[in-house]
């Protein structure tokens, strides 16, 4: 298994004993260590890759930790600083410490100290790291390919950051096409595996005596056909994930062996005897509500109580229908048309929509719609029909512009609502453009001063 408290440190100190010492009981402990001798070798190392931590001397030839430390603020360095400090440069160590710096550890010190003081400040560093790309997510909308502003999404977000550090196996609910393999891989990408393979499996696709080779691989001779070894999807995910979509259609029979991976982490090949012991974390998903085929005899309890170590669920897009207009974009954009336009009735119209296929569905229509009609606009009566919610009829029919007018109104009063009558928000929110929301705003007679905070 990774090693879930493994620090990359940067040790600097002109005496080479010292560095020794601290290279030495860091290394120990599990983590990576550089070690260097002076201030200006230790900027260029910071510069060259990250570090959790910088461990420096306060009293050093040329520039001193106090003035590392300062410079490594300059150049933007987000490395949380330890200060090693003798007797008497204690005060220049506690000024630097009320300048940011972590911590400082009185020489002589024991190796005990050192890790302690090490160990809170890579915390630190993780938690600042974290915090500051969740805020980013939430600021763009965007998280590890998620796209969604709204509060059901800023939770699934969080609840992803504080589960991808652990290596339990995560248990992903949601319906069909609300993107859970999505949600598998930023688990993946935020975890201490990523960069190791990400391998998929979608357990309802194949028959069990398949399903089973494909997971744990065939030795060779296991059956006719199988000629020569084959190693399975659970090999291949050494050191990464391993994502079982769908885990609730995994037959009864297969259950024992796939239990025995989650609880001792061991692989018989089919056919085979070498009992393997691959490094994989695992992460399920379902659509069924795997309680229920507990109850039906259909899964085993003990399986489900292994996978569901960690859960979380995804939301459906009807209780996320806000983050629609984001979606929207995003896939006019993925298929190379960023700059269509899309009407605000229209836009409307796909929020409003319940979508029971989810983001699946919600993509399909963008892409048919493209199809369709390749260029310019998206209006209204570009939508699949299902998406118009009865706004539409033929043109000339009594009643027409009004309820265009109405449905459009109330689009427009929902999005200046939620931004407090700031126009600029509403567009951002709406994926409006300003000038295009402040004249609908203008041709509908929408009073902004009703929107205001304090009215």
């Amino acid at each position: 298994m990774s090693n879930d408290n493994e620090l990359d440190v940067l040790v600097v100190d002109d005496e080479e004993s010292m560095r020794f010492f601290v290279k030495r009981a860091l290394e120990r402990a599990g983590h990576k260590v550089q070690a260097v001798a002076n201030a200006a070798a230790a900027m260029d190392a910071a510069k060259q890759r990250p570090f959790d931590v910088v461990v420096t001397d306060l009293r050093m030839p040329g520039m001193n930790g106090h003035e590392l430390f300062a410079e490594l603020l300059r150049e933007g360095i987000a490395a949380r600083v330890v200060l090693m400090t003798g007797f008497g440069t204690v005060k220049d160590a506690v000024a630097a410490i009320h300048a940011g710096a972590e911590a400082y550890i009185t020489k002589p010190f024991e190796a005990e100290e050192l890790l302690v003081s090490v160990q809170r400040a890579g915390e630190k560093a993780r938690l600042i790291a974290e915090v500051g790309a969740l805020r980013s997510a939430f600021e763009s909308g965007q998280f590890e390919g998620m796209v969604g502003n709204s509060r059901p999404m800023r939770k699934l977000v969080s609840l992803i950051a504080r589960i991808a550090p652990h290596e339990g196996a995560v248990l992903i609910s949601g319906e069909s096409g609300t993107g859970k393999e999505l949600v598998a891989r930023a688990i993946h990408a935020r975890s201490r595996r990523a960069g190791k393979p990400f391998v998929a499996v979608h357990c309802g696709a194949l028959p069990q005596g398949l399903l089973e080779a494909e997971i744990f691989g065939v030795e060779a001779g296991a059956f006719t056909g199988a000629e020569r070894t084959r190693i399975g999807h659970a090999e291949r995910a050494d050191k990464g994930t391993l994502f079982l979509d769908e885990v609730g259609e995994i037959p009864l029979q297969m259950q024992p062996a796939l239990l025995r991976f989650l609880q001792e982490g061991e692989v018989v090949r089919v056919g085979g005897t070498t009992v393997l012991h691959p490094d994989v974390r695992v992460v399920a998903s379902s659509q069924c509500d795997l309680r229920e085929l507990v109850r039906s005899g259909k899964l085993r309890q003990d399986l489900y109580f292994r996978l569901n170590v960690l859960p979380l669920t995804v939301p459906p897009l009807r209780d996320h229908s806000e983050d629609v207009p984001l979606l929207v974009r995003g896939f006019l954009a993925r298929f190379g048309h960023a700059e269509a336009l899309v009407s605000t009735a229209a836009m409307a119209a796909l929020t409003a929509h319940p979508w029971p296929g989810n983001v699946r569905e919600l993509r399909n229509a963008i892409e048919r719609m493209l199809a369709l009609k390749p260029g310019g606009s998206i209006e209204l009566e570009d939508l699949p029909e299902e998406c118009r919610g009865g706004a539409m009829q033929p043109v000339g029919e009594p009643g027409y512009r009004e309820t265009m007018e109405n449905f459009e109104r109330r689009y427009l009063e929902d999005l200046l609502t939620r931004a407090a009558g700031n126009v600029a928000e509403a567009s951002r929110l709406g994926s409006i453009p300003r000038a295009s929301l402040h004249a609908r705003i203008s041709v509908l007679g929408v009073d902004l001063s009703r929107f205001r905070i304090g009215n």
